[in-house]
Formats: structure tokens, C-alpha cells, sequence
């Protein structure tokens, strides 16, 4: 029934001449923890609860594969050379998968409680991963050797003290940051693992990190309910963005680092203005946002929210400081025009 309704909306939409409402990806029956694009734009990689990890066409929606897990799914990663994709979740383990066949690489076992996010490195032959257990961990995407392991003693003397909620690679490969339920975000060195510059401190437990590609910021949100951009080179704080009212779960930087996107508990998405922090546009959901991601053209946005994974286009964010409703009342003509159009007498 859904699937109907969605088309009978985008008939309405498309009679009423409005804007093309978002691709709405239906398969996963619990909820979707995170989602990332290959590097080609066309395909979205997304894991969820039931233990799914799904890939789909971007252009019109179509599932094309499905990799299975030992539980729960919860964190997704793609590498920028399109050959690999990283799966984590309630199993302790990090799955690299071939990206093409979904056929399963290799397995990297050593946290000891749930990996909750993945990055891959710039040049895709790492992979950094954050759990539950309070670490984090370089591997070797092919082999799966731990390269480096954060905390490790005695390299590190001040650590995280908490969760590991999110982990994301500087671009220049040399440094990961990690975000943690323990209010900090830290940097470290992958040669060594050892801790680099002053900790950047919340007002809140934090879990949601993301690095611009220009290698200029860091964007950190959690609890506190607000976005807030960095210095990645003397990780001073450069901006504060306040709009959402719940937890911010979820952040990522368009292509061109000159947006960041959050996506809140509140139930909203929110693009921003790196710089200067202004709300460029943003829409409400019915359900909390549980994760976001940009398209690496940019054209697009995806969001996920309970079991719905949603492909924004780019004109959806036009209207500057506008949210954009994605429930409305489908009138009984538009229902039946798309009833016909599916199944012709």
C-alpha cells in the first residue's frame, strides 16, 4: 500500500506541476541505522535492525542486492574507489563486501561490543572503526590486519571514557576523528595512534562527526542539539548552528564542503552554511532522522527515518529557510489516476 500511495503522490505532484517529491525506498522492516553512496552516485548502501544491508539505484529506487549479517546493522561506509563496502553493527564485527558481486571479503574481529561507525581512508585501503567498547580501530580494508589501535597503551594516557558513537577520516588519510557519548572529539595520528592537538569538548555526549573534503573542518553534534564546525588544523571552534531541538544524530558535508546536513531527532534535516552557520533550507519528517549523507555530486540528499530511506533532489532545497512537509492528504482523483496508470484495463 505504500508503494501505491507514494505514486499516487508523485502523479499528484507531477499534475499539480509541484517540484518531484523524494524517492522513498521500501524493503528494510526495522529500523534504518545508516546509509552511504558509492562513489559513482548511483547506487545508496543502507543498514538497518533487521540485518539487511541493501543496495538500490538511485534514479528510480530499484533494489539490486542484499548482504546479510550475523544482527543488527548500524553502520554503513562505501570506499572512494568504489570497490568496497563496510558493514558493523551488534556482532562486534567490521564485513568488508565486494561493492559489485556483495559477495563477502573478509572479517575483522576485535571490539567487544557493538560497532556503531565506519570510514573508510581517502585512498580506500583502511577502514576506522568506533564502537561501544570505548575504541577505536584502523584495519587493512583487503586483509583485515589491525593496523592501529586507539586507545592503546601506553600510547595513549587520555582516552575516550565512553561509547564511541561516530568515526570519520581527516582527507589528507593521516589523522581520524572520533566522537563520544564522553562529551570529547579527538584526533589521532593512524601511523602511531597516538592523540594529536587539544580535545574539542561538547556540551553533551556526541554522536555525530563528519571531515569536509577541503581538510578545513570538523562538524560535531549530540546531544546538546546543536551543529558545530571546527578547525580541523588547531581545532578551535569556528561556528555554532542552533535550530534543531533534540538530539542531532547524524552530519555530513556536501562535496564541496560548503554545506553541512544534520539530521535530528527532532524529526528534521537541516542544511547549513559552513561558515557562517545560517540555515539554508531544511524539512520536517513525521519520524526522528536517524541518518543523512549527501550524493558525491551533491544533487542529492539521502535521509533515513524508522524503516523509510528517502532520495532527496537538490530543488527540494531552493527555498531558502523552508521546511518542506513530506506528509499530505493524496486526493481520491490523484489515487485513482495512479491506480489506472499501474494497472490499465
Amino acid at each position: 500500500m505504500s508503494r501505491l500511495y507514494d505514486r499516487a503522490r508523485n502523479a499528484y505532484w507531477s499534475v499539480r506541476g509541484l517540484p518531484r517529491p523524494p524517492l522513498v525506498l521500501h524493503g528494510h522492516t526495522d529500523f534504518i541505522w545508516s546509509v552511504a553512496f558509492l562513489p559513482d552516485g548511483k547506487q545508496a548502501i543502507s543498514g538497518s535492525e533487521d540485518g539487511s544491508i541493501r543496495a538500490w539505484m538511485v534514479e528510480d529506487g530499484e533494489q539490486v542486492g542484499t548482504m546479510k549479517e550475523g544482527g543488527f546493522v548500524v553502520a554503513v561506509a562505501a570506499s572512494s574507489d568504489g570497490r568496497w563496502i563496510a558493514t558493523g553493527g551488534h556482532d562486534m564485527t567490521v564485513t568488508i563486501w565486494n561493492a559489485t558481486t556483495h559477495e563477502k571479503v573478509v572479517e575483522m574481529k576485535g571490539h567487544t561490543d557493538w560497532v556503531r561507525s565506519l570510514a573508510f581512508s581517502p585512498d580506500s585501503a583502511r577502514v576506522v572503526s568506533g564502537s561501544q567498547d570505548g575504541t577505536v580501530i584502523v584495519w587493512s580494508t583487503t586483509t583485515g590486519e589491525r593496523l592501529a589501535g586507539l586507545p592503546r597503551p601506553p600510547l595513549v594516557l587520555h582516552g575516550h571514557t565512553d561509547w564511541i558513537r561516530s568515526v570519520a577520516f581527516l582527507p589528507d588519510g593521516k589523522q581520524v576523528i572520533s566522537g563520544s557519548l564522553d562529551g570529547s572529539i579527538r584526533a589521532w595520528r593512524v601511523e602511531d595512534g597516538k592523540e594529536v592537538g587539544t580535545v574539542m569538548k561538547e556540551g553533551g555526549a556526541v554522536v555525530a562527526v563528519a571531515a569536509s573534503s577541503d581538510g578545513r573542518w570538523i562538524a560535531t553534534g549530540g546531544e546538546d542539539t546543536t551543529v558545530t564546525i571546527w578547525s580541523a588544523t588547531t581545532h578551535e571552534k569556528v561556528v555554532e548552528m542552533k535550530g534543531h531541538t533534540d538530539w542531532v544524530r547524524s552530519l555530513a558535508f556536501s562535496p564541496d564542503s560548503a554545506r553541512v546536513v544534520s539530521g535530528s531527532a527532532d524529526q528534521r534535516v537541516i542544511v547549513w552554511s559552513t561558515t557562517t552557520g545560517e540555515r539554508l533550507a531544511g524539512l520536517k519528517r513525521d519520524r526522528r532522522v536517524l541518518c543523512v549523507r549527501f550524493s558525491p555530486d551533491g544533487k542529492r540528499i539521502a535521509s533515513c527515518d524508522w524503516f523509510d530511506l528517502r532520495i532527496w533532489h537538490s530543488h527540494i532545497w531552493r527555498n531558502k529557510r523552508t521546511f518542506i512537509p513530506t506528509a499530505f492528504r493524496v486526493p481520491r482523483a490523484a489515487f485513482r489516476c495512479a491506480r489506472t496508470a499501474m494497472w490499465p484495463r
